[in-house]
């Protein structure tokens, strides 16, 4: 019933390929989104991506039909899409309030552990090889999403009063990225159970499952202030917002099919990588700074997705 994974060695090397597109899409997402909830209404924004992902979505289904469509499929996408919706909402707001190192690192903990540990605990037990690039996967991920911007805003410059302010923001920004990687974790777990034949199919219930949550979120916030509360996408951020939704929509394929051809156990493993994409872009176009730490994090992540492709190859 699970996506386990075929024993092919063929399929084990392409399994990890999308594995690790899916990780690069989630990170470049991961980012773009991020861009745009510093300015705009972080659920406006996730609920525009998910439109943009559905669209998207349904372009690809139709350029590519591939499997059948399955109401029990449909159900478990469903349950993905609660988990994706309530995931990014947090995620962007973490990122938003910050500090980001705390909100990518602890985001990118629980929403790795989750489905690795279920993954194990079902039983998908991978090679010795393929053990440590997971081992070296999760620790590596954490590490190239730690910017030192917690170091910053903690500086020996700040008074009594201003420390305690960071400090509760930092345990508001704890909270918020527990919740999203638990989000996000519930959302690869609810994708793996769906059937093998079933295709991308099950993104379309994620889709509907999202977009109707996002909106009765929208509705209740609005009842609660007594009207309309303005929240909307700042024009700046609509070309952000699109390109979030267009590689997110990537991500999920790309994670669909490497579990045709992996177990759960590494293909979450190597997904849990995405901050290396988002690090990489932030150098790129905002020219942020690599620091140490995160120096020794790509580069194990680059090991990690070694081993595991020699493990699973």
């Amino acid at each position: 019933r699970w996506r386990a994974g075929r024993s092919g060695r063929s399929d084990g090397v392409v399994a990890v390929v999308f594995a690790a597109l899916s990780g690069l899409s989630y990170g470049a997402s991961d980012f773009s989104g991020g861009l745009a909830s510093k300015r705009s209404d972080p659920v406006v924004v996730t609920l525009a991506m998910q439109v943009v992902r559905l669209v998207s979505l349904v372009v690809v289904l139709v350029a590519f039909p591939r499997g059948s469509l399955r109401v029990d499929d449909l159900a478990w996408g469903a349950l993905a899409g609660l988990g994706i919706a309530l995931g990014l909402t947090t995620f962007y707001r973490a990122l938003a309030e910050g500090p980001m190192s705390t909100a990518a690192s602890v985001t990118g903990l629980v929403g790795s552990l989750i489905p690795v540990g279920v993954g194990l605990g079902l039983g998908q037990v991978p090679g010795t090889l393929t053990l440590a690039g997971i081992a070296l996967a999760l620790p590596a991920g954490i590490a190239v999403s730690v910017g030192g911007l917690a170091r910053s805003i903690l500086g020996r410059d700040l008074g009594p009063r201003s420390r305690v302010r960071a400090r509760r923001r930092q345990a508001q920004t704890r909270g918020l990225a527990l919740l999203a990687g638990t989000g996000f974790g519930f959302f690869f777990v609810s994708l793996a159970q769906t059937s093998a034949d079933g295709g991308l199919y099950p993104l379309l219930g994620a889709r509907f499952a999202a977009i109707s949550a996002l909106v009765i979120v929208l509705a209740a916030r609005s009842a609660r202030s007594g009207g309309p509360d303005g929240a909307t996408i700042d024009r700046a951020d609509t070309v952000p917002v699109a390109v979030a939704g267009l590689l997110d929509c990537s991500a999920n394929c790309f994670y669909l099919l490497a579990l045709e051809g992996g177990s759960l156990t590494w293909v979450a493993a190597i997904v849990s990588l995405y901050p290396v994409a988002t690090v990489l872009l932030a150098r790129l176009v905002l020219a942020e700074r690599i620091v140490r730490v995160q120096a020794v994090g790509l580069a194990g992540a680059g090991l990690a997705l070694v081993l595991v492709g020699v493990g699973a190859g």
